[in-house]
């Protein structure tokens, strides 16, 4: 463990590195050195205030270097299941897929249920704050954990533990990852910004069961952003985060008036 970091941490925060042998089992992957898992796990908050209380001798890591080599290694794992696809898709389309699968709505459901946030080295005022469930200090989490299992042994393995994570998510049909593509892209942009995502309400149903259509709207605090139609409700509701997303991009302002 990095002893220059234990020190400094409170009760709270030694029972949480007491519980890592259980956050490797959920892994599948046990660290040779477990001072990367320690800092994979430590948030800047927490970083900056044993500095700001104790002003160490050596400075006090944190993941963000490990979130950023994670974020990589993440991406050419999935990439490079992807590639082997039996299908032709092209580049953009495979950006397309990748997308859906890599976004933070995905990578927070995907630390929701390793319960990452039990682990979570984090001070105090930021627990207060917004909490250790906090979407994007969770997704960043994750991936740097990602990170730190590459470093502490290579790509075949930490692909191995990122291909059973995302098991189920690579199940689902190639057609659905592209359908819900917009959805995704929707929510993320509201969630990173709002920390809320948009609602859809089916406003109507025109013709018999064989040959229906549904008209369905999509709304962000009350402003409605997009109606789209199709012959269920799954791909209207795609129509209309695809008119959503179009009319953010025409007018960026749009939300102005929404509270963050």
């Amino acid at each position: 463990m990095e002893s220059h970091i234990i020190q400094f941490l409170n009760k709270n925060q030694l029972d949480r590195l007491d519980e890592l042998p259980d956050l490797m089992h959920h892994l599948g992957y046990s660290f040779k050195n477990n001072e990367l898992l320690v800092r994979a796990l430590t948030h800047s908050s927490v970083a900056k205030e044993i500095t700001k209380r104790y002003n160490p001798a050596e400075a006090i890591p944190w993941n963000e270097r490990l979130e950023f080599l994670g974020d990589s290694v993440l991406s050419l794992a999935i990439s490079t299941k992807l590639i082997g696809i039996d299908h032709n898709y092209n580049e953009g389309t495979l950006s397309k897929m990748r997308a859906h699968l890599v976004n933070e709505t995905s990578l927070v459901s995907l630390a929701r249920t390793l319960r990452l946030g039990e682990y979570l080295l984090i001070s105090g005022s930021e627990c207060g704050a917004i909490g250790p469930a906090n979407r994007s200090i969770l997704a960043d989490a994750l991936e740097a954990i990602l990170g730190a299992i590459y470093l502490d042994s290579d790509f075949t393995t930490v692909q191995k533990v990122i291909l059973k994570l995302f098991d189920e998510k690579l199940k689902v049909d190639t057609s659905d990852m592209l359908e819900n593509d917009y959805k995704s892209r929707l929510q993320e942009f509201t969630q990173s910004r709002f920390k809320r995502a948009p609602t859809y309400s089916l406003i109507d149903r025109k013709g018999p069961d064989h040959n229906a259509v549904f008209e369905i709207e999509v709304a962000f605090d009350g402003l409605v952003l997009g109606v789209g139609t199709g012959p269920s409700k799954k791909q209207a509701s795609q129509d209309a985060a695809r008119k959503a997303l179009i009319a953010l991009e025409k007018q960026p302002s749009l939300l102005s008036g929404t509270q963050e």
